[in-house]
């Protein structure tokens, strides 16, 4: 980096280097009582005031990185503390503009000096400070009338959205005895004296609701108490471009409510987004103070047909139970016609039945009177164990029958989004949730952005049985399905549980004094409480589960019995009646 030479002749009429002497070891000794040692100190200097660097290094005694223009990425993200050593208020812009330009933390502690004794005015330093939005700053400079370091900085006091004055700090004596030096970087920008605060957002419920330019729900309300502990008036704006939260576009611009702060057109961005990759490199968060569960969302699974309902009573293993009883039946039946039998009734003297067993056994199944019981009490006690034992299968099979037929039967649903990739679903959803699935090609080649505008129209397709996948936010499911009385199926897998934050531009000044704000907030239990009020609410998972009256569809099973008995009665009837003539032709 290259400074005009003609700050050299600036330098030339500086004859006493003592007054550089005292600005570095005052600074120095600000920086010993305001600088952490957790951070390491980056100084940016003009080659040619060296001299007030060595001073400067030599007071302070900690570790430094030093440099005059050239730059290594890494310093960048590992500096968060400054001293500048500037000639003249031009060459401390120049400074400023280089730092800019390489995305150094301007929410960082500067200590900016100013060598020159009448091109070092701290009107035109303060306002230059806050177009580079620089508020922890302190200036020195040397008065000319005492000859002595002076020290000046702005806001600390009140903010002035319209002028922006500096500030001369009072240091005590004990400063410099002592090394115990005032506070020179308070909290700034806690009261902004009803000046606007413009915030981005969009209609979002239960988060954000939006009635006559008032905001309220989850992240409303504690909108309205940040600006009020601010003493700031609020100004909502909605996206500018696009919809919703927005995204990083092919092209490489912004869209939606994040890009109106990207581009300047908002202060912050409030909207109970999720955190990407994306949206982290390119934006200042605040302090998470929420969370947000994002499931994938599908139709629930298709109802059982109605004609299943007679047989829903019976479990599958029940089933077979029942099937092998009748099965034993018919094979008595067989036993009793086989010659072998016949021979036995003969050795024993008994007769042999005239009614057909299986009929007879259907017969007290069904609860139908028996004319005449067996006179052995051996063939007396089984058929009265068959009575008993069918009437307890009847008198279970009705009790459970009722509830079969005012429930509706739902198969398996989805389990994993991996059951919907084979079953050949479509997957989408907010256009920020594709990054999550980057090293996922299955997901990631076949998702479908949906914009804020359209989640709702797409969950009424799915409810009414689309083959599709949405990934969204848990509660603004709950909430469609409360307000549509709609069924929707939330697969057992959820995409992501993401810490909720308040988006800013990068090194935004405002991010301090709202976290500490939100922290207060936040220990104090209001956001929590806000969004439990928002948010609890009881809804119906199906609307299979309400009870219906019975219709004729209930019935489909019992005229497919009815049916098919008389079409089997009828064949059989043709059948004898074949064979019945068949027999008197011969």
């Amino acid at each position: 980096m290259s400074f005009n030479k003609s700050i050299h002749n600036e330098l030339l009429m500086l004859s006493n280097v003592s007054n550089i002497e005292k600005l570095a070891k005052r600074a120095a000794i600000i920086a010993l009582n305001n600088f952490e040692w957790r951070f390491i100190t980056y100084l940016f200097y003009n080659t040619s005031v060296f001299c007030g660097v060595d001073f400067f290094a030599r007071a302070f005694g900690k570790s430094l990185i030093v440099g005059y223009g050239r730059f290594n990425t890494r310093i960048a993200d590992i500096t968060h503390q400054y001293v500048l050593f500037g000639t003249d208020v031009s060459n401390v812009a120049q400074m400023l503009e280089w730092m800019k330009k390489y995305q150094f933390d301007n929410n960082g502690k500067y200590i900016v000096i100013c060598l020159s004794r009448h091109q070092c005015h701290e009107a035109e330093v303060v306002n230059m400070l806050w177009n580079y939005k620089i508020v922890n700053v302190v200036f020195l400079k040397t008065e000319i009338s005492s000859n002595k370091p002076v020290v000046y900085s702005y806001f600390n006091q009140k903010y002035d959205c319209l002028n922006v004055l500096p500030v001369k700090l009072e240091e005590k004596r004990s400063c410099y005895k002592y090394g115990k030096c005032l506070e020179m970087f308070p909290l700034k920008l806690r009261n902004l004296q009803t000046c606007p605060i413009t915030v981005s957002t969009f209609t979002q419920t239960p988060y954000m609701i939006i009635t006559d330019g008032v905001p309220s729900g989850a992240d409303g309300d504690l909108l309205r108490l940040i600006i009020e502990k601010l003493n700031a008036s609020l100004v909502l704006m909605t996206p500018h471009r696009g919809f919703g939260w927005g995204k990083l576009e092919d092209d490489g611009t912004w869209s939606g409510s994040l890009a109106d702060v990207y581009y300047g057109l908002a202060n912050f961005s409030m909207t109970s987004a999720s955190i990407t990759l994306s949206r982290f490199t390119n934006f200042q968060m605040s302090m998470d103070y929420n969370t947000v569960s994002v499931v994938w969302v599908t139709h629930p699974s298709t109802m059982e047909s109605p004609s299943l309902k007679l047989i829903r009573p019976f479990e599958f293993e029940v089933r077979i139970a029942l099937a092998i009883s009748f099965l034993m039946v018919v094979l008595l039946n067989v036993i009793i016609k086989s010659t072998c039998w016949k021979s036995l009734l003969r050795t024993s003297n008994m007769l042999h039945p005239r009614r057909s067993l299986v009929f007879y056994s259907w017969e007290l199944c069904m609860g139908l009177p028996s004319t005449k019981l067996p006179s052995k009490s051996a063939f007396l006690h089984v058929v009265l164990f068959w009575i008993w034992y069918c009437f307890l299968v009847r008198t279970f099979y009705t009790v459970f029958l009722i509830r079969a037929l005012k429930t509706n039967v739902y198969y398996s649903d989805l389990q994993s989004i991996e059951d919907a990739i084979a079953a050949n679903y479509e997957i989408g959803g907010g256009p920020a949730l594709k990054d999550y699935y980057i090293d996922e090609p299955a997901i990631y080649d076949r998702w479908i952005n949906l914009e804020s505008n359209e989640i709702f129209s797409a969950m009424i397709n799915v409810s009414q049985g689309q083959k599709f996948v949405i990934g969204m936010n848990f509660e603004t499911s709950k909430i469609f399905q409360k307000k549509h009385s709609l069924d929707l199926h939330m697969l057992p897998q959820k995409v992501i549980s993401s810490p909720t934050v308040i988006f800013f531009k990068k090194f935004s000044p405002l991010v301090a004094s709202i976290n500490a704000i939100l922290t207060q907030l936040i220990e104090a239990g209001f956001t929590s409480k806000l969004y439990k009020n928002y948010t609890k609410f009881r809804y119906t998972t199906r609307s299979g589960s309400i009870k219906k009256a019975i219709n004729l569809v209930h019935y489909t099973g019992c005229y497919a019995i009815i049916i098919g008995g008389w079409t089997i009665s009828s064949v059989f009837f043709i059948l004898e009646l074949y064979w019945g003539r068949s027999r008197i032709s011969k």
